[in-house]
């Protein structure tokens, strides 16, 4: 069981794990400079702007913002925790983690997936009891999925008694708080009940094949509801994964990248049954922005295939929309005759014909928006334009969006140039209306320069820190970026950002930190001291001048209490501060950085 890892063990991992060498398993990295350059993991780009600092040990992507070191991206690409990271690096490069008492929360996640692990065991049991389980697999068979896919998934069966969960894991001394926490029973007065029951049971697997929730399926179809999922609990957020993907994940790769994303259980097994198994289903809820970012890092073509009902249309349109904005285009596939997945192939679909039925996810879009318009109309074709532009407008990749506002032209029969004005009209307004970015001030952008220069000259730190100017920042997440960067060099006698990255994660500054990094500037040691100095000299101008302005505000409130003597003591205040504040300007004020 895994415990508290020793920081200098951690240490140890981290001056011999290679970022480059790791993140290589996982991306094509090319040599760029000092640094290595790829297409980012985290987000659909046709241009890399992933980039990988041997020297700093850092990662940054100037597309998406992500950043960090070599336990965070195996945190992110692999969606395990950093004590995982951890140990997944040891082992790779033979570091030795002594055992460590392990800490309570690891302890109870332990236990936790423990007891679904066993529930998984009962289920699987019951399903293949022979009487116990006759019922469901004579369900299964009737719904077309041989023995091999079932136990590929690993599917189960609740029996339809109110406690037999509840007293097999009473046998195994499993507390039941414990099992309540999961969700796999339901407290009652004097005790407890089980929450599925008499249903067709789907283990919800995370990327290690880690049990993390359940969905069952009622085999009496008079029962409501017909589908019931697991609560969220410290293992499972609905929305977060998919059914279905530590299966797909090993067939993804040997088809192209190519993932197919359905609603339903069924859907899924049908496909499967029929030989397409890189395919994932969303787990009984719409399309989340958390399941787009997390499907794209295993594939590239993907494919939506939602039920054919009002509902299912929405569900498409909308899983649509979240690609869009990671810039992934998918296909989606209108099935024939009002039929969902499962309905296709138990009317003796077959995978071939269902490619051919795919059509751009844009084209489908702009299908759906004109249903119900009369194009025969110019109030109907005016009413499609402002529908659709919306959506096109969406688009980032300015060659995409202009191809599909050209095709909006072509459907409306009306010239691309009036397309084009209207959305740059929308485009404008939406501008206007939206709320301004404040504007940046002075000391604003001096203090970003000079924690920029802080974290690629360290040799400054100890002048920034003489001078105290870090701590009176105004913007709150530079100060402690600065204060944290001081701490560290006065601590290790150097700054290393791959660090101090659980720091920056935890306060959510990794992006700002490694994005600073990463904008690098060859100086030579006189200029860079010159920009430092200036940055220090800037800051210290700004704080006297708020102070001042303190002062000024003080001696009018004298003056309306006719406190003459506070007045005196003020004036001289304000005096000393005008007089140093001069003095600076005479130094030389260089501008804003």
């Amino acid at each position: 069981m895994g415990g508290i890892i020793p920081d200098k063990v951690i240490e140890e991992i981290r001056e011999q794990a290679d970022i480059v060498e790791v993140l290589s398993d996982h991306l094509t990295l090319k040599k760029a400079g000092r640094n290595y350059k790829g297409l980012c993991p985290f987000h659909q780009e046709k241009t890399p702007s992933f980039m990988v600092s041997p020297e700093k040990q850092l990662f940054h992507c100037f597309g998406c913002g992500i950043g960090g070191n070599v336990f965070t991206f195996l945190m992110k690409y692999e969606q395990i925790s950093f004590a995982e990271a951890v140990r997944s690096l040891a082992q790779r490069y033979g570091v030795r983690i002594p055992e460590v008492k392990a800490t309570a929360e690891d302890q109870r996640k332990e236990r936790l997936l423990n007891i679904n692990a066993l529930a998984l065991d009962f289920y699987v049991n019951q399903l293949r009891e022979e009487k116990g389980g006759k019922n469901a697999r004579d369900y299964l068979a009737h719904r077309g999925i041989e023995r091999g896919v079932w136990e590929d998934y690993r599917i189960g069966y609740s029996p339809p008694s109110w406690d037999a969960l509840v007293t097999y894991f009473k046998k195994k001394g499993v507390n039941a708080k414990e099992v309540e926490a999961l969700g796999l029973i339901i407290p009652k007065k004097g005790g407890w009940y089980d929450r599925f029951r008499d249903r067709i049971m789907f283990p919800i697997f995370d990327l290690r094949d880690r049990v993390i929730g359940f969905g069952g399926r009622v085999l009496d179809e008079s029962k409501e509801p017909k589908y019931l999922n697991s609560p969220d609990s410290f293992l499972y957020k609905k929305g977060a994964s998919f059914y279905g993907i530590n299966v797909a994940r090993k067939y993804i790769h040997k088809e192209d990248e190519k993932v197919f994303i359905v609603e339903g259980y069924f859907d899924l097994l049908s496909m499967a049954q029929h030989g397409i198994k890189n395919v994932v289903a969303t787990l009984g809820t719409a399309l989340t922005p958390e399941q787009v970012r997390f499907a794209r890092r295993f594939g590239k073509d993907f494919f939506l295939l939602f039920d054919p009902d009002e509902a299912g249309k929405k569900a498409a349109f909308r899983g649509l929309h979240l690609f869009v904005q990671e810039e992934i285009f998918p296909l989606v596939i209108p099935l024939p005759d009002g039929l969902d997945p499962d309905g296709y192939f138990q009317q003796g679909g077959s995978r071939q014909a269902l490619l051919k039925l795919a059509v751009p996810g844009m084209e489908y879009a702009m299908e759906a928006l004109m249903y119900g318009c009369d194009l025969g109309t110019v109030e109907g074709r005016a009413k499609v334009v402002k529908t659709v532009l919306p959506f096109l407008l969406q688009i980032k990749d300015g060659v995409s969006r202009d191809l599909y506002l050209k095709r909006l032209a072509e459907k409306m029969g009306v010239q691309e140039v009036e397309i084009r004005d209207a959305a740059f009209a929308m485009r404008k307004v939406r501008k206007h209306g939206a709320e301004q970015e404040p504007t940046t001030t002075m000391y604003i952008s001096t203090e970003k320069k000079l924690v920029q220069m802080m974290i690629q000259y360290p040799e400054f730190i100890p002048r920034v820190a003489e001078e105290g100017v870090v701590e009176d920042f105004k913007d709150r997440n530079l100060r402690f970026i600065g204060e944290l960067a001081i701490h560290d060099f006065q601590h290790h006698g150097g700054l290393s950002l791959d660090r101090l990255a659980p720091q920056l994660g935890e306060r959510g500054l990794s992006e700002l930190a490694f994005a600073l990094a990463f904008q690098e500037e060859e100086l030579d040691e006189n200029v860079a001291e010159r920009i430092v100095m200036d940055c220090l000299r800037n800051i210290k101008l700004n704080i006297l001048k708020r102070q001042r302005e303190g002062i000024n505000r003080k001696i009018k409130e004298a003056e309306v209490q006719g406190d003459e003597a506070l007045g005196t003591s003020l004036s001289l205040r304000w005096e000393t501060l005008n007089s140093q504040i001069n003095k600076l300007q005479k130094e030389g004020l260089k501008g804003s950085y």
